[in-house]
């Protein structure tokens, strides 16, 4: 026998909403599992709790940043735009160079 059916709104009561979260999630995260277990699918979750938590979940044949990318170019939107990539990319290029700076300040020594 199927279970009843639920009215969708918000449950008022914080302890009761905090458990059917937890509940909930654990859900959507198991589901996205399955999915890329069964049919070989591309999947990402990202879900916050209205305490700030985070809970992620990437399939493991392709990383988040991949996807992300990856949804971009289909969607067409913008997840983020030229002035962050250029701090991106400057930001890599002064790691790259304090890597270099501190190898010949150990050679120095």
């Amino acid at each position: 026998m199927g279970r009843g059916k639920i009215e969708i709104k918000r449950i008022e009561n914080a302890n009761n909403r905090v458990v059917t979260f937890s509940k909930r999630r654990n859900g959507l995260v198991k589901k996205a599992k399955e999915i890329t277990v069964l049919c070989d699918a591309k999947v990402a979750l990202i879900v916050f709790a209205s305490n700030g938590k985070m809970t992620d979940y990437c399939c493991p044949s392709m990383d988040l940043g991949a996807m992300l990318d990856q949804y971009q170019k289909l969607s067409g939107k913008k997840l983020w735009d030229a002035k962050h990539e250029n701090l991106s990319n400057e930001i890599d290029r002064i790691k790259k160079e304090n890597d270099n700076l501190q190898l010949e300040l150990r050679h120095l020594k």
